[in-house]
Parts: C-alpha cells; sequence; structure tokens
C-alpha cells in the first residue's frame, strides 16, 4: 500500500477552491475503527435529514435520499445527496468531502467522467465483507490522491461541486453524492467488453456504476454519528428484505462470494451444483446458499428460476430498480437489472 493521507474530523479545509491541510501522509494500514461524517456540515445522530439532503431540481427534499422518490417513484437514486455549508464569492460550494472510514483508495476520477462526474471511490474491509465508499460530483480531487493510496477516516478527498457527465449542474445545488455498498465483480471489464448494446466506453474499470450495488446509506451514517466509530456495514447488510430470489444453476463459485464469505447461508460443498441467492429490492445480492442439487432446467441463465416475495410495496420497488418487470397479465419476471448482475456475478 502506498503512504495514506492523514484522517480526522472532516473541516471546512479550502480557501479560493485550493485544498488545505491535506500534505501529511501516514504510513501502515488503514485504522478502520474510526468514523467521520462525509462533510463539514454540523450532523449529529438525531439531526433530521431534511436539514442535510440536497433535493434535486423539483425541490423536493426526498428526491436527496437513497430510493424511489425521483420522477413520482419512477426512477432509482443510489446514493445520499448531502448539501453544501461554505461558499465562497461565486457561490461555489467549497466545503471539503472526506473519507467516513479509513480505507484504500481504489478508483479516483480526476476530470469529470460519466453521471459521478469527478469522483473517488475507496474501498474498505471488515470481517468476511468487502465494500466501496463512494464520494460523486467533486469540483477537485485532493492532489497526490490516487489508487492504493491509504486513508482514514476524516482525510480530505476533494472539495464539494456539481461536476457530472454533461455541463455540471446548478451551483445552488452543488452536494456531496455518497454511496456505500458490494461490488459484483473485479472481471466487469472484460463482460462489459462482451455487450454490444453498450456504445459509450467504460472509463471507470470495474468501478462502473453498473459493477456497483448499494445500500440506504443513512441508517449506516447514523450509527457512525451515534457511536462516534466505525459502523459494521455487515450488520445493515443483513437488515436488507429480500425481495426477489434467484435459483440458478451452475458449477461456479463467483469471486463474489469469496470476497463475501460473511454472505454465504450455509458453508461451501464439496461440488456446488447451483445458487440460491436472495436479492434486496435495490439489487444488492445479500444471501447465498449453494446447492448440492442443481435446479432443473438448462445450466447458467437459462435455468434461472426466480420467486417474488408477496409484498406489494417491495414488488413496486423492484420494478421501480429495474430488477423486475411486470407483464401485461400481471406476472413478474426478471428485469434487466436482475439479468445484469446474475451475467455480471458469474461472468456469463
Amino acid at each position: 500500500m502506498k503512504r495514506g493521507i492523514e484522517g480526522g474530523v472532516c473541516r471546512v479545509a479550502v480557501v479560493l477552491g485550493v485544498l488545505l491541510g491535506v500534505s501529511a501522509v501516514a504510513s501502515g494500514a488503514p485504522d478502520s475503527r474510526q468514523f467521520a461524517w462525509p462533510t463539514p456540515l454540523p450532523v449529529k445522530a438525531g439531526t433530521a435529514w431534511e436539514d442535510f439532503v440536497q433535493a434535486s431540481a423539483s425541490g423536493n427534499p426526498a428526491t436527496g435520499l437513497f430510493g424511489t422518490a425521483r420522477n413520482g417513484g419512477g426512477k432509482f437514486h443510489e446514493g445520499l445527496d448531502i448539501r453544501a455549508v461554505a461558499r465562497d464569492r461565486r457561490g461555489e460550494a467549497t466545503d471539503a468531502v472526506c473519507a467516513v472510514l479509513g480505507g484504500v483508495v481504489a478508483h479516483v476520477a480526476p476530470v469529470s467522467n460519466g453521471a459521478y462526474g469527478r469522483h473517488v471511490v475507496v474501498w474498505h474491509t471488515e470481517a468476511g465483507l468487502r465494500f466501496y465508499t463512494l464520494y460523486a460530483h467533486l469540483s477537485t480531487v485532493a492532489p497526490g490522491l490516487k489508487p492504493g493510496v491509504v486513508v482514514n477516516a476524516g482525510s480530505v478527498l476533494g472539495v464539494m461541486g456539481r461536476s457530472d457527465g454533461a455541463r455540471g449542474f446548478p451551483k445552488e445545488r452543488a452536494h456531496l453524492h455518497f454511496e456505500i455498498g458490494l461490488r459484483l465483480a473485479g472481471t466487469f471489464e472484460r463482460w462489459y467488453a462482451r455487450q454490444r448494446e453498450f456504445t459509450v466506453p467504460n472509463r471507470q474499470g470495474s468501478w462502473n456504476g453498473l459493477n456497483l450495488v448499494g445500500l440506504d446509506p443513512l441508517p449506516f451514517l447514523r450509527e457512525g454519528l451515534s457511536t462516534r466509530r466505525a459502523p459494521a456495514l455487515l450488520s445493515h447488510v443483513r437488515r436488507e428484505r429480500v425481495a426477489v430470489v434467484a435459483h440458478v444453476a451452475t458449477r461456479q463459485i463467483p469471486a463474489f462470494v469469496r470476497e463475501n464469505p460473511a454472505l454465504l447461508a450455509a458453508p461451501l460443498p464439496g461440488v456446488v451444483e447451483g445458487w440460491k441467492i436472495e436479492f434486496a429490492w435495490h439489487g444488492m445480492p445479500v444471501r447465498w446458499t449453494p446447492l448440492e442439487v442443481a435446479p432443473g432446467g438448462g445450466t447458467g441463465m437459462r435455468s434461472l428460476r426466480l420467486g417474488v416475495v408477496d409484498d406489494k410495496g417491495l414488488q413496486r420497488q423492484a420494478r421501480a430498480r429495474g430488477l423486475l418487470v411486470q407483464r401485461r397479465n400481471g406476472s413478474l419476471v426478471a428485469g434487466t437489472t436482475l439479468i445484469n448482475a446474475l451475467a455480471i456475478l458469474f461472468d456469463w
């Protein structure tokens, strides 16, 4: 690992758009015990979300939350948008953006790159689980930040901004888009290159949004604020309600399972003939059961058997996410998000 940027409380560390106080470095493994709120905005565990969330162009504060509040419930938002607290004379946000936990920088986009704009991804490890945090729409990235650099909670990653895949959005809505979740596969680039329908080059490598499955960051952040310690993400993953169950016949053991063995519902048998995979409504595969008897009917994607939890609310959210599609006769089948997730996981 490369030497890392020291951590601490995330404070306003920007003057006229220039980052200050980020040159101190430390060596060794990241401190996985500490937690920091990712911006200088003073937030406590009990602070109402309306006081720190940035609304989208609609003006509805709920559109800055994780979930399906956008477009009347028809559009999914995978992160939490945190508003600016400090601005310069031009009205541009000057808030420092900091790592919430200790980790290793996995990806840096110092120029505006896709919907995330300028962004940073940090890779974290806890017992039986590897997960990422993502910090998007930055105006600048901290100097010297590159993959392999160790950061701690409170390490400055960049400056809040309004960059996206186009010309940016209005400065009044500058914010940090924050995500936390799991990466589906390290082989994503190979899978993406085989997809003829994708005409846009993959500039994010394995950190492309198609390969990232997040969960609601707010409960995790509130726990960190309450305890002032790094929360265990696994406990939050295990609380996710299952919406869809997929059965597939394959002898493959995906890298995802080896990377996240804490999600196994049972030990691996001598020979795996298939998998029962339980998905939360937002597309995260939260529980894996190895099967010693293959589900009938082909192998790979052709063997897919789908079970849908009898909960109209979860079904509606899963449809908005693209995990499910409702046919004219009312039946529910696998949507593009679920089909792509399985294909990425197994490199089909």
